[in-house]
């Protein structure tokens, strides 16, 4: 990711609506998740980026946030100093948290690793059996524009090709959803237009721009009011869905019988 998205993202993480919005889901998400594992169980933001889901989890759970940039790193201690954070890679560099860490947040990160499969297996290998795995990533190759070649984006995904990297792995998938569904009509017809016109919609070559406040709150409050549409898919095979989202969502969970092989 470009030195002006990490700055983009530090601006805006508390204040725009996609941000807001995820987190929101996210939170659910963790909270249930959390109260099923150990209470003392590590949260491992994998791809922090600026901090923000790490600095909203770290008011309850013992979350630590992980990135490869140095800049975003920088950023996210300045921003957030009583939240911890490491600047490295995994499982390289979070070796002491093996045993500890029960969650692994991987969110809009997959889409920014060349060899997405490797990463993922070396990850959910270095994990404890048990470990749960949140993981987000951007969907459909038609909705590719610049703001994904500025984000640094190698895809996006298609369900099966995500769901790919994981067949052959030791986990159950305990949920797979579109994600971001309910403003994709919108979403779609602006990159459509961003694709006629050779433009994006925000600040340095991204989407991302801040509307007037009360547009902002409403965007925010519709993508945030997926969370109990997708906790009610959580071990609900029969409830997934993956059409029609801008993004896709997916939980993993490692399988127990492999701390026995």
């Amino acid at each position: 990711m470009k030195d002006a998205v990490f700055a983009l993202h530090a601006d805006l993480e508390q204040r725009h609506w996609w941000f807001g919005g995820r987190r929101a889901v996210v939170v659910a998400i963790v909270e249930r998740i959390m109260a099923e594992l150990d209470v003392a169980s590590t949260i491992v933001d994998v791809g922090c980026g600026t901090g923000g889901t790490v600095h909203a989890l770290s008011e309850r759970y013992r979350c630590i946030g992980i990135d490869s940039s140095e800049l975003g790193i920088e950023t996210a201690r300045r921003l957030y100093p009583r939240s911890e954070f490491r600047c490295g890679v995994v499982p390289r560099d979070i070796q002491d948290l093996q045993r500890d860490a029960g969650l692994y947040l991987i969110m809009d990160v997959l889409e920014h690793v060349e060899h997405d499969e490797d990463f993922l297996a070396s990850l959910i290998a270095f994990s404890r059996p048990g470990s749960v795995f949140l993981i987000t990533v951007p969907a459909w190759p038609f909705l590719w524009s610049e703001h994904d070649v500025v984000a640094g984006h190698f895809r996006r995904y298609e369900p099966q090709g995500l769901r790919a990297l994981w067949q052959k792995l030791p986990v159950r998938e305990r949920l797979f959803s579109s994600f971001n569904y309910r403003l994709y009509p919108i979403i779609r017809a602006a990159r459509a237009l961003g694709r006629i016109t050779h433009r994006t919609f925000g600040s340095a070559n991204t989407d991302f721009s801040l509307p007037p406040k009360p547009i902002n709150r409403v965007l925010s409050s519709i993508f945030a009011g997926e969370k109990a549409t997708i906790l009610g898919r959580i071990d609900r095979a029969d409830r997934s869905r993956t059409s029609g989202g801008v993004s896709l969502v997916a939980l993993l969970q490692k399988d127990v019988e492999d701390a026995r092989r």
